[in-house]
């Protein structure tokens, strides 16, 4: 598996793991912010971004990606930021693999399973065809129509690419997604604790994660913390980019 990255700055190294429906094209400012002080690695992992297209997903074989492209940078031990899916993929790697992760800040999402969540989302995908449109400006009137919130629907633009013919096509793997969709949504089965620092960061205004930590959280993560990011939903790196940008660097810095 080659993984598309998108590379930053310089420093240890930092790598970034987008969201369901996500790609690195999303953390692009976050990523040249946090680049005055690591080298972030901004990944689009498989069925999403740049990345190859597979008919295998889950979360074994999400881990086991970031391994073999942490093996092709050499980047032993690294820090580690994940979104939503891309959170559940880094507790997992941490769990397999300790000694290869320096700290973690997670982004919105626990190890328990979420449901319902992705609904307006789902429904585009399967209703919404793409090549149907002319323009961006009336695929964007037509995501309105689903999608409230503005933040969402910008992600799910920019996931949206343009073929030689001059149709209109998603860039992530959508068949794939749906297929797999409730293997992403899943609990998480953690074989060992992780005993590095990590941070949760939920949004206030998302219902993905408690105020507080669950026992079975603590019990992998001794000394995790918990964080809650004011006027935020579940994608809180778009809406309050700027606390969560100091949030985690200000961790890492003092890990």
């Amino acid at each position: 598996m080659k993984l598309h990255y998108r590379k930053y700055g310089a420093g240890p190294p930092l790598i970034i793991l987008h969201g369901l429906f996500g790609s690195s094209d999303n953390w692009h400012n976050l990523a040249r912010r946090w680049g005055e002080f690591f080298t972030v690695y901004a990944i689009d992992q498989r069925n999403h971004g740049s990345s190859p297209h597979e008919s295998a997903m889950d979360y074994r074989e999400l881990a086991h990606d970031l391994g073999q492209f942490m093996d092709q940078q050499r980047l032993d031990p690294a820090y580690i930021v994940g979104h939503s899916m891309g959170g559940k993929v880094a507790m997992l790697f941490a769990s397999q693999y300790p000694d290869r992760v320096v700290g973690l800040a997670i982004l919105d999402i626990g190890i328990a399973e979420v449901t319902g969540q992705h609904a307006a989302i789902l429904e585009v995908l399967a209703q919404v065809n793409l090549g149907d449109h002319s323009s961006r400006i009336d695929i964007e009137e037509t995501l309105e129509q689903f999608i409230g919130s503005a933040p969402i629907r910008q992600l799910l633009i920019k996931n949206i690419m343009r073929r030689v013919d001059d149709s209109f096509a998603w860039k992530f793997n959508h068949e794939a997604l749906l297929d797999h969709y409730e293997d992403l949504i899943t609990a998480l089965d953690l074989p060992d604790a992780f005993p590095g620092p990590i941070l949760f960061l939920r949004g206030d205004l998302s219902s993905y994660l408690e105020a507080e930590l669950s026992p079975e959280v603590l019990g992998i993560f001794p000394y995790a913390q918990l964080q809650t990011i004011a006027g935020a939903g579940h994608w809180l790196h778009a809406e309050q980019p700027d606390m969560v940008f100091s949030r985690i660097r200000d961790f890492f810095k003092e890990d």
